[in-house]
């Protein structure tokens, strides 16, 4: 059960909860089949919830080294305070793919700030998976017809 929570936590920390995105995204009229192309980028909304005065002692581990994310795949890292619950954070992430969000969960900044972070958090979370059509601050994904 204790590393079920964990492989959780990891998913929420530096960009790292996953689960299976096969739910409905709330996209306008886009069409699913989009939506499951192999070119598509993944996306992951994640809620943590800290315990109580832990917040920001959370939240500076989170962006403690967002640079190191560029170089495994990471295309967006944003993290978030709610306004309606002082010990929310969200964070929003947007990876070249779930291949390459998986694969930085390997990581030893990721297993740091994991270990650093478990004692910090409540265990409720939520989070939601998408696969990302684009928009503005992400950089441009060459397409296979680019690389002539």
């Amino acid at each position: 059960m204790l590393r079920t929570l964990c492989v959780n936590v990891i998913m929420a920390i530096i960009l790292f909860l996953s689960f299976r995105a096969e739910s409905d995204l709330a996209i306008g009229n886009v069409d699913r089949t989009i939506q499951k192309e192999p070119s598509m980028r993944y996306g992951l909304y994640s809620k943590l919830t800290a315990r109580p005065g832990q917040r920001d002692a959370l939240v500076a581990i989170l962006l403690r080294d967002p640079k190191t994310l560029k170089a495994l795949g990471c295309d967006l890292y944003v993290i978030n305070l709610a306004s309606d619950n002082p010990d929310v954070v969200w964070v929003t992430e947007v990876w070249t793919s779930r291949e390459a969000h998986r694969a930085s969960l390997e990581s030893p900044n990721a297993k740091k700030a994991i270990a650093e972070a478990m004692p910090l958090l409540t265990g409720q979370f939520d989070r939601v998976e998408l696969s990302v059509v684009g928009g503005l601050g992400l950089p441009e994904r060459q397409s296979t017809t680019d690389s002539k």
